[in-house]
């Protein structure tokens, strides 16, 4: 895109963001997380400090820079990667009776019915969004529509896109969840090719800083202690209101939250996964950025959330990245005593080697397990002195480093004592939980063994876990019938 004469006190990544241009930037612009790559076609700035930290020589040659870092002052031509709108995000859950996926039709396989009237759920993660559209006669599942969350380009944790609210941009904030919202009722309707007056029913489930985002609210005392939401309540409204789409004459309902960090998104788990009806104890995971889950039966229900940062999302990684084609999503180690891997979207022939362009979360689990396993690195996480410079090389582009292993470290130490909390304060003991279930595309992925092995899952309820897929939409879909 071109962009005229600019204010030299604006970096380009709050330019792009004005033009509704959004872009990854974990660090919320801070120049730490070196994730914001843009490439000058013309006009590109001098490079900065930040710059070479994170770029190569060739790079800075060929007019990549970092967005944050960079003041443009006359007219320019940048290109913008557009790598993460090809991420994986799941849209399906695990049914924990039959044990089978519940697959959504987007090959047109469910029943339609002329004129029929429709629901539409929707799962508003921090980092990826997910819509499904149901048939409100049949109750069949019709259309999914998934997206990044646009607003990784003002953070890639909750922390980060408060502290960019406060500071003036709640409703350039508000305005970017909207507009991918209504992309992907958008989308639904054009898939299943029905109208926007077929469209009755919206229920959206989030935590509680995305649902304050979209609805505005501000988030002065969400993120400093007492930590006070403006409202966690039930919340009823109109397409118009809500979601900025006049066209749509549509109720839409948001799921109520728990507290500051404990929002609808585990509210909804909890209803799909049938807790609140339990004898016994269960455990609910959300293995991410949030680390909030629940333990409870019937009689009680014990919630919290644990600030585990972004590194199963790629953040603070020198080589993370989100779960796009081209990442290394699962590592093992060969006969040769190399670590072998997979690598999202590859195909067979290629050089996985050359391929692989970074690691998500559920391959970092993976490496740190396999690196240990082989003494590579010791019980506290340090590499032996032959890597300990260097890191661990994957493939080309990808070396783990041992920042990379603290990061994980403090990621799985967060989500790890927020269990033993809960476990602590329920009085019971880990062979008193019934299941413990895995909520999101992460804990669907994940090595469960490997997972108990570098100590993110206690070793008591390896055998008890299970993946539970999207919760959220399976959730919001008990409310929308």
């Amino acid at each position: 895109m071109i962009i005229d004469r600019s204010k030299q006190q604006k970096n380009l990544l709050e330019m792009l963001q004005e033009k509704n241009e959004y872009i990854s930037a974990p660090c919320n612009g801070n120049g730490i997380c070196g994730k914001c790559i843009v490439r000058y076609k013309s006009g590109a700035t001098e490079p900065t400090k930040q710059d070479r930290e994170f770029l190569s020589e060739k790079q800075l040659e060929q007019g990549y820079r970092l967005a944050c870092q960079s003041y443009p002052t006359e007219e320019y031509k940048v290109e913008i990667p557009e790598l993460e709108e090809t991420i994986e995000v799941l849209s399906q859950w695990e049914n924990q009776r039959t044990e089978e996926i519940l697959k959504n039709t987007a090959e047109g396989t469910a029943e339609k019915t002329e004129n029929a009237l429709y629901g539409i759920c929707i799962d508003i993660g921090t980092t990826t969004l997910a819509a499904l559209l149901v048939n409100l006669e049949t109750e069949a599942d019709c259309q999914t529509a998934v997206s990044v969350n646009h607003q990784r380009a003002y953070g890639s944790d909750v922390l980060s896109r408060i502290s960019a609210s406060n500071s003036g941009k709640k409703w350039e904030i508000q305005r970017c969840i909207r507009q991918d919202l209504q992309k992907l009722i958008r989308e639904l309707l054009q898939k299943e090719k029905i109208t926007e007056q077929q469209i009755k029913r919206i229920v959206i489930a989030g935590n509680t800083t995305m649902c304050h985002l979209l609805r505005g609210f501000s988030c002065e005392t969400l993120g400093v202690a007492p930590f006070l939401p403006v409202d966690l309540s039930w919340m009823e409204g109109s397409a118009a209101d809500f979601l900025g789409m006049k066209e749509l004459d549509t109720k839409v309902v948001i799921l109520p939250g728990i507290s500051a960090f404990v929002g609808a998104d585990i509210m909804a788990g909890i209803a799909k996964m049938n807790m609140h009806r339990s004898e016994g104890y269960h455990l609910l995971l959300d293995i991410g950025t949030n680390g909030e889950m629940v333990l409870g039966n019937c009689r009680h229900m014990y919630v919290t959330s644990t600030s585990a940062g972004p590194a199963f999302e790629g953040g603070n990684i020198s080589c993370g990245m989100a779960s796009i084609p081209g990442v290394i999503s699962h590592v093992f180690m060969e006969e040769t005593g190399k670590a072998g891997f997979q690598v999202i979207g590859e195909t067979d022939g290629e050089n996985k080697k050359q391929q692989a362009i970074g690691i998500c979360g559920t391959g970092m689990i993976d490496l740190v397990y396999e690196l240990r396993e082989h003494q590579m690195i010791d019980e506290h996480g340090t590499y032996s002195d032959l890597y300990f410079d260097t890191g661990y090389e994957l493939a080309e582009k990808v070396k783990f480093t041992q920042n990379d292993i603290r990061e994980l470290q403090m990621a799985k130490a967060a989500i790890r004592a927020g269990v033993d909390i809960l476990v602590k304060k329920a009085g019971i003991a880990f062979d008193e939980v019934d299941n413990c279930y895995l909520a999101g595309g992460f804990g669907t992925k994940i090595d469960i063994k490997k997972a108990a092995g570098i100590g993110l899952i206690p070793k008591e309820l390896e055998m008890k876990t299970i993946p539970a897929g999207n919760t959220v939409l399976a959730g919001t879909k008990e409310v929308l019938l």
